[in-house]
């Protein structure tokens, strides 16, 4: 069994036991989680969502990637500049999925 979800935006295949890589630190809120599309066996597809559909998550830690440097350069005129940023993501696991429709 696996789920199409939408988290802040944008779209990850998942299975109950599956790992999320989501990006930011804020806590991933319920309302956040949209539920477009379920397999299993048979495939329920949301319009725009699966009704009823709920999904069981723990978020297992907040990490920081490794930094990434972005140099501008133009010749001949002494223009240098440097900047650099890590990007941060919060870790899920997505514990249970719920679907009312495929229960039963």
């Amino acid at each position: 069994m696996y789920a199409l979800l939408e988290i802040r935006g944008k779209q990850y295949k998942a299975k109950e036991g599956s790992i999320v890589l989501v990006p930011g630190w804020a806590d991933v809120k319920p309302e956040e989680i949209k539920v477009l599309l379920v397999k299993n066996g048979q495939t329920v597809v949301g319009n725009p969502t699966v009704e009823g559909a709920e999904v069981e998550w723990e978020t297992v830690k907040q990490i920081k990637t490794k930094k990434i440097n972005v140099w501008k350069f133009k010749a001949k005129i002494n223009y240098h500049r440097k900047k650099s940023h890590r990007i941060q993501y919060t870790i899920l696991r997505i514990k249970n999925i719920k679907i009312p429709a495929l229960e039963g």
